[in-house]
This record gives structure tokens, sequence and C-alpha cells, in this order.
């Protein structure tokens, strides 16, 4: 079977975006669009869980009840004051580039776009063994680690590890936009469903008086992904990412964590109180991840795109044989 063929520049520019995106969706999620957060929802969701639980370990199940609700009357006033905003994912991406993406002239860009996604996907099931990069389909990774110290949570640490990620080549293009302003780039792409697995370790504080532990196996389903992402493309030297913005929206989230707390009946019961308020809390902590997540795919981009023109840039984005036409970017101001 023959495979369309990339260009080293090719790859290198794309890469490090599509992984780093990857890595996004390992590690963190929120509510579907327009769901307002509140501690009610999460009262809610523990008194569901541990009235079914009723018949088993009821001091236990009382006194993790008690914990829980604290944690979330604790979170009111920062729910209130760093969540309180609109939550429509789908931005209207014309607004993070310029006008120019909505000419008439730009859809043929749009097309180049998503027609080299389109090739990249056919890749990522077999790699790209000439520049040294494994198969991204299935995704492996390891040593994904999360702390916080977030005074509304507590205090985590989490260590995912042999993690495999399926369906990442499932990806749709939701919307593409290319300008040659720039250059500038917008995307919003959606992962129908993805299906994680891989080991946990799992240590800290809930609401600074619960510990929490635990390490084994851990499985997850995410539905509805959605990722976007803008970035405006700068030259000093060479190319930079002058601005980079991105977002994220998890549909539905479900994941079990095994040896949770060390105990099978204890973590049956924590692991359906944590499935339950995961959105919530996982909203509560997403200002301290997203800027990771931003900072990692900053940092992976800039080391591979700082030694190319913008020609290889404009090759890259829309052919060899359409730069020509554009003479007036191909020797940029460096800022």
């Amino acid at each position: 079977m023959r495979f369309p063929v990339f260009g080293r520049r090719t790859v290198q520019f794309l890469m490090p975006v599509l992984i780093g995106s990857c890595v996004s969706m390992a590690s963190s999620g929120q509510p579907a669009s327009g769901q307002r957060v509140g501690p009610s929802l999460i009262i809610d969701g523990i008194n569901n869980v541990a009235n079914s639980a009723s018949n088993f370990l009821n001091g236990v199940v009382q006194r993790q009840k008690e914990i829980l609700h604290h944690v979330a009357d604790s979170a009111t006033d920062y729910v209130a004051n760093a969540v309180e905003r609109p939550r429509s994912l789908i931005m209207n991406t014309a607004l993070m580039t310029s006008n120019y993406i909505d000419s008439a002239a730009s859809i043929g860009l749009d097309f180049k776009l998503r027609r080299l996604l389109e090739k990249f996907r056919t890749r990522m099931t077999h790699g790209f063994a000439e520049f040294g990069i494994p198969i991204l389909e299935p995704l492996q990774l390891d040593g994904v680690y999360y702390e916080t110290h977030n005074p509304e949570i507590g205090e985590l640490k989490l260590l995912l590890d042999n993690l495999t990620i399926s369906g990442v080549s499932s990806f749709v293009v939701d919307r593409a936009r290319l300008s040659l302003i720039g250059p500038s780039i917008a995307m919003n792409l959606t992962f129908p469903k993805l299906y994680l697995e891989g080991d946990y370790k799992l240590g800290g504080v809930l609401g600074d008086m619960f510990k929490i532990h635990g390490a084994g196996p851990v499985t997850s389903a995410i539905t509805d992904l959605k990722i976007y992402f803008a970035t405006v493309l700068g030259y000093s030297r060479g190319m930079y990412l002058k601005s980079f913005d991105m977002d994220f929206d998890i549909g539905h989230i479900e994941m079990y964590l095994g040896n949770l707390m060390g105990d099978e009946k204890i973590g049956k019961v924590m692991n359906e109180v944590i499935q339950d308020v995961l959105p919530q809390a996982l909203e509560i902590m997403k200002p301290d991840i997203v800027p990771r997540i931003q900072d990692f795919i900053a940092s992976r981009v800039n080391n591979t795109i700082y030694h190319l023109t913008m020609r290889d840039v404009l090759s890259f984005l829309i052919g060899e044989s359409e730069v020509r036409k554009y003479p007036h970017l191909l020797h940029p101001r460096s800022k």
C-alpha cells in the first residue's frame, strides 16, 4: 500500500501541534457547552451515589459525603468568579484571526488546510520512521504528571504512565481557517470517541482534611472531545508562534481507577463519587491546566519551526506553486 508523500518540513511543522493536542486530551476536560457549574450539581451527585451505597459501610460513606460536601461548598465563590463565563466552545474563529479568512479568496486556502490534515491522518497509524516519530494511532504516552495545590480542591499529585489512547486518528475537522496575514491558523477539531488505558498513581488531600490515595490500572472513555486552537506566526531570525490560544470541551467522560483507596469496596464507592463530580472538579482546575498545555505545545512548535523561513511556511501551507503569488510575504520584518 502506498501512502501520501510528506516532506520533512511538513511533518516537522504539523507534528508538535497534533501531539500536543493529544496530550491535552489525556489530562483535562470540562462540562458540556452551556452547562452551569455549581456546588448544587456536585452535592446532588454525591447524594445520589451515597444513597445507592447506603447498605455498605454507612459510617465510611457518610464521612466521605460530609468531606466532599465541604469541598463543594468551599468552591462556591471560586466557581462563581472563575468559571462563570461564556461556555460556547465553538468559538468564532474569525475574531481570532482577521476578516480576510472569511473572504472568497480564503476558501481555497481553507480547502488546502483540510486536505493537509486528511493526508496527515493517513500516516498516523504507521508513524514517521524517517523522522524518528512513532505510531500515533494508538497514541502512547508515558510520565504524564499533574500536581495541584488549588485551595478549593486540595493538594493532589497524579502520575499517568503506560498510557494507550485509541481513536486519535478519527478526528473530524469542524472548521479550519487559514489566512496569509500572519500567517494565522484557527481550527475546531472533534474526536468522537477516545479510549484510554494505562496505570496511575494518585496521592494527596481533598479539602485539606481527607487523604486520598491509590495506584493501579486506569481506564477512561471520552466522547465528543472538541479542541479549538488559533495561532499567529511571527518571524525574528526564524519562525515562531507570536500568539497561541486554545480551549477544549468534553461532551462526556467515564473513568475508573483500580485499587483506589487500597480497598475494593471503598474504592468502588469512591469511583462512583469521582465519576459524578469529575466534570465540575476539572472545571475548577481548568484555569491552572490550560496554561500548562499551551506552554507545552508552544514550546514544542517553536523548537521545531525556528529554523524555517517564511517561504518554507508558505510552501507547507499552500504549496510551492502558489508561493510566487505572494512575493510581499516572503520577506517579513522581524518582530
